[in-house]
């Protein structure tokens, strides 16, 4: 009995760690993805220090919502270095949340032009500023942005919102469900290799590597295991974000009578999030008195 507690203890021990790995990798990569390259470029031009120490007080400017002064500084940052890509997409989110729609949308169509390995982003944002006033154009720049993105789960959720918004709920939820199918290890590990492909480019012995494990995959065995005792145990534990997904789903699913399937995601969103505050609780009260009375 004890041999098989010490067992399953340095199991969990081991495959915690190992997960915290994959997490600290991904972390990485996504922050790579967008830093690296440029960072390497504003060394060798010696732009690094007077960009990055301008974009630093920028971004805080942004962050304080004080609009104008993160605009001015960021446009002094790409004054420094015009191929300072970041600057440019943070430009683009001053502009739109000061209410200067079309320069946002300039911007971001600027640093399309500089950098496509900024597309993603600049696409999702460009998404976020369309969908004041354009859907149509807020809907294909969303489409766009999910065909390249790296990490769809997100990209996934975002279109979803965008048609909740605008009542076209049935396009909604096949999003937002597309978006929890990829709530698991595997997703992130191949979100993570495909992220790694797409980021370093200019070390060709590192792209051969991960697509040979990207072609590899992975086992299911291996990937359920990590699912069952960490993924879900640890990461998916008292997630109020993706319970509120569920929760959204079941909420879709209520309205249209389909009871069997609301209780399903409202089971679900209460086992990521067992909170009072989570407003899953009383759609399933409703859903089984609806129940009771059938």
């Amino acid at each position: 009995m004890n041999k098989n507690k010490k067992i399953t203890i340095e199991s969990i021990i081991i495959t915690t760690f190992l997960f915290l790995v994959i997490c600290i990798i991904i972390g990485v990569i996504y922050i790579g993805e967008t830093d690296a390259p440029l960072l390497k470029k504003r060394i060798e031009t010696g732009k690094a220090s007077e960009a990055t120490e301008f974009f630093d007080f920028a971004t805080l400017h942004l962050k304080n919502e004080q609009y104008h002064e993160a605009i001015v500084t960021f446009e002094k940052t790409i004054t420094f270095d015009p191929d300072f890509c970041e600057a440019y997409i943070n430009l683009a989110i001053a502009y739109a949340k000061s209410g200067e729609n079309q320069k946002a949308i300039q911007t971001l169509e600027a640093v399309l032009k500089k950098d496509p390995d900024t597309d993603y982003l600049a696409y999702l944002n460009m998404a976020q500023v369309y969908k004041r006033f354009d859907n149509e154009k807020a809907e294909q720049a969303y489409k766009k942005a999910i065909s390249i993105h790296p990490y769809l789960q997100d990209a996934y959720f975002s279109f979803g919102e965008f048609y909740w918004t605008i009542n076209k709920r049935d396009e909604a939820v096949i999003n937002i469900k597309k978006g929890l199918e990829l709530q698991n290890i595997e997703s992130y590990y191949t979100s993570a290799l495909k992220s790694g492909i797409k980021t370093h480019v200019e070390f060709p012995e590192v792209i051969t590597n991960l697509k040979m494990l990207l072609e590899q995959g992975t086992s299911d065995e291996i990937m359920q295991k990590y699912d069952s005792m960490v993924f879900n145990h640890y990461y998916l534990k008292n997630n109020s974000y993706i319970a509120e997904k569920y929760d959204q789903v079941g909420y879709y699913y209520l309205r249209n009578s389909e009871f069997s399937e609301a209780s399903e995601y409202f089971e679900k969103s209460i086992q990521c999030w067992d909170s009072k505050n989570n407003r899953a609780y009383n759609h399933l009260e409703t859903v089984n008195n609806k129940l009771k009375k059938k």
